[in-house]
């Protein structure tokens, strides 16, 4: 891979979580400032274990945001494992399946709420989890951004699932705030990429 394949595909990254991040935070605001109430989608059951949402491309906001919070994630996490960061052995490269398939499962969960929506919040966070200690391990990312990807994956485990575990009902406001640790990640990897662009222009 050439430096300048590198760069490109970090920008990307860098740019997948920013969309990421804005869309958490524009989904919290409502529940943050104008007191919204959390409504769960209109939907039905299919074959005892499927839920499917009534509306396939409805013409609202709330469908529309995830829609692309989502992708920019898909398009963040294969950027990521392309761009051959942040481990130093390509054979860890292998674990950016699981993140990947579980982002792919969540924008699946758009139309299909149960079961792509829990499984791929559950791959994800497990991706990312072997991700963050690879990434640690590696030291390939210096300061403050060895640990972002573990910062970003243990947020909902700490603020969130904890919530839907004695509520029932899923913390909207606390997913909201999620978006600051997003954009963090992507600003962690735009760091990175201008990083190496100074680098190799420098030689």
């Amino acid at each position: 891979m050439t430096n300048e394949t590198k760069i490109q595909h970090l920008g990307r990254v860098g740019l997948g979580y920013l969309v990421a991040g804005i869309g958490y935070l524009i989904f919290g605001f409502p529940f943050w400032f104008l007191n919204a109430v959390d409504i769960p989608p209109k939907g039905r059951t299919i074959f005892s274990f499927m839920f499917l949402v009534d509306k396939s491309f409805p013409y609202d906001f709330d469908f529309w945001l995830p829609f692309f919070s989502i992708l920019g994630l898909i398009v963040a996490n294969i950027s990521l494992w392309k761009s051959e960061e942040p481990m130093l052995q390509n054979g860890s490269r292998k674990w950016f399946c699981v993140p990947i398939i579980g982002s792919i499962f969540y924008f699946l969960g758009i139309w299909i709420i149960f079961p792509f929506t829990p499984l791929g919040a559950f791959l994800i966070a497990v991706g990312m989890i072997i991700l963050g200690i690879i990434t640690v391990k590696s030291k390939v990312w210096h300061g403050w951004r060895q640990f972002i990807i573990l910062m970003v994956v243990c947020y909902p485990f700490v603020f969130m699932y904890p919530i839907v575990i004695l509520t029932g009902a899923r913390p909207p406001a606390m997913i909201g705030l999620w978006g600051f640790l997003w954009i963090a990640m992507g600003i962690a990897v735009w760091q990175r990429s201008k990083e190496l662009n100074f680098k190799f222009q420098t030689k």
